[in-house]
């Protein structure tokens, strides 16, 4: 369990440092917001179909 968590804590570490470019940042910031949308839209549908 320790080595677990050292390896955790050693890998967080890692990428931390990691140097992200600013368009890998916007792609990932769209597709998070892509994501969100179409989790949104499957919860209205849900809704829709459990009103009907």
């Amino acid at each position: 369990m320790e080595k677990v968590s050292h390896m955790t804590r050693n890998a967080i570490r890692r990428a931390s440092t990691m140097e992200i470019p600013p368009h890998a940042k916007r792609n990932m910031q769209e597709l998070f917001v892509n994501f969100c949308l179409i989790l949104i839209c499957l919860l209205l549908i849900y809704i829709i179909v459990l009103l009907m």
